[in-house]
């Protein structure tokens, strides 16, 4: 018996309403999309839902006390808590560099990376004032 799954294609502006007809696990047909970017997002939703992973760790000896980072690809929907809980436990040291690899293989997915998306310089220390 086949089912409808209804969807809102999220690869542009457009939003195009998605219906997937599938049996079991088998797609039969995605409809809805305007562009073949639906189509595709579709199938990856249905098959192997991912989402893309962007939060902070905490820097030590830089102007800033949180460092922005993102995961190298998408994560699996259903691992993105487990994910996000690993990445907020890093501790990182400045400097760091926009693209450095932070921490690799993230869940043991090889190539899943966690990233600097902003560089940050080791912080000037203050010296005490004179008398």
């Amino acid at each position: 018996m086949s089912e409808t799954v209804k969807l809102v294609c999220i690869m542009c502006p457009m939003g195009c309403p998605l219906q997937l007809e599938h049996e079991g696990s088998e797609l039969r047909e995605v409809t809805g999309h305007d562009c073949n970017r639906g189509a595709k997002y579709a199938r990856q939703e249905f098959t192997d839902p991912r989402r893309g992973l962007s939060t902070t760790v905490a820097i030590a000896g830089a102007r800033w006390s949180r460092l922005p980072v993102k995961a190298s690809r998408p994560v699996r929907k259903e691992q993105v808590r487990e994910a996000a809980r690993r990445i907020h436990a890093l501790r990182v040291q400045a400097p760091v560099r926009c693209g450095q690899v932070l921490l690799k293989d993230l869940l043991g997915e090889a190539g899943l990376d966690v990233v600097a998306t902003r560089s940050m310089d080791r912080a000037a220390k203050e010296t005490p004032a004179s008398s």
